[in-house]
């Protein structure tokens, strides 16, 4: 019996973890409620703890551009893991070439990445302060 109970355990807890598995890899966007303004994130995984990435932003229909593609090694979003589906790091504008500090967290139930500006980089940028991406 206890065989039995253990056999169940070990199959909704590997259930319940595939259902909650997150994977920020890939390209993800965003688009402002007036489409005046989007997004688009490009990440990798780097190790098992960090992501890399390049961002590419467009404001005012495409006046006000913040943008590096991927370059060889250069990336402009550089995050370390700090909780299961939270990452935290910098972003590089493209404009000033000045760093800010960024939080990308995973929300399950929309299956989409809440980017959330913590510090905005100094100078000129062209970024949102939050927004939702899903691929």
């Amino acid at each position: 019996m206890k065989q039995k109970l253990l056999f169940l355990f070990l199959i909704i807890t590997s259930l319940s973890s595939a259902q909650h598995s997150q994977d920020f890899a890939g390209n993800w966007f965003w688009k402002s409620p007036d489409g005046q303004n989007t997004m688009e994130l490009e990440l990798e995984y780097e190790s098992q703890g960090s992501i890399k990435g390049n961002h590419c932003v467009i404001f005012s229909q495409g006046e006000n551009t913040d943008c590096k593609r991927k370059n060889g090694n250069s990336f402009t979003i550089n995050l370390v893991k700090i909780a299961e589906g939270v990452y935290d790091g910098t972003i590089e504008s493209a404009v000033s070439y000045t760093s800010g500090k960024i939080r990308l967290q995973y929300i399950d139930s929309e299956k989409a990445i809440r980017f959330y500006l913590k510090e905005v980089p100094p100078g000129k940028f062209y970024m949102p302060k939050e927004a939702f991406l899903v691929r």
